[in-house]
Formats: C-alpha cells, sequence, structure tokens
C-alpha cells in the first residue's frame, strides 16, 4: 500500500491531479481500510478470548477444583473483559 501511495504521489506531482478522481479513490482506501481495521480488531479480540478461557481452564485443572464449566466461562469472560479494559487504557 505504501508503495502504491509513493507512486500516486509522484505521478500527481508529474501530471497534475483530478481531484474529484483522487478524492473518490481516496474515499475508497480509507473504507477499505476501515474495514480490514475492523476485521484485524474482531480477530484480536477472539484471540485475546481464546487466550483467557485456555487459562482459566488450565488454572482449574492446575488447582484441581471442582468448578461446573458456566463457572469456568463467567471467569473466562470477566478476564476477557478485564484484559479489554486494559488495553483501552491511555498511558501517560
Amino acid at each position: 500500500m505504501l508503495a502504491r501511495i509513493v507512486e500516486a504521489g509522484f505521478l500527481a506531482m508529474l501530471h497534475g491531479t483530478d481531484k474529484e478522481t483522487d478524492l473518490a479513490e481516496l474515499a475508497r482506501e480509507i473504507g477499505s481500510i476501515s474495514e480490514r481495521l475492523a476485521e484485524a480488531e474482531r480477530v484480536l479480540d477472539r484471540t485475546l478470548f481464546t487466550a483467557c478461557a485456555a487459562y482459566a481452564y488450565a488454572r482449574h485443572a492446575a488447582l484441581g477444583t471442582k468448578k461446573s464449566d458456566e463457572t469456568i466461562a463467567a471467569e473466562a469472560r470477566a478476564a476477557f473483559e478485564r484484559q479489554r479494559s486494559l488495553a483501552l487504557e491511555i498511558e501517560p
């Protein structure tokens, strides 16, 4: 993508630009990037939840507790929410 941007910049400097076409193309590219970013965020959320669930079940097995699957799943969801909240915090 970077190569396409640089090439488009050079071409614009050499040949001028068609403002309407450039704006439409820019809007399409931004839309494409936005879609890809949303998809990446969904994949990362699923990955984080899977890691939290794996931790919850491994912890349960290591401690030998007699908790139900529903309880362990609730602990995994709570861990996911905690980690997601921490990830959204802005550090000073």
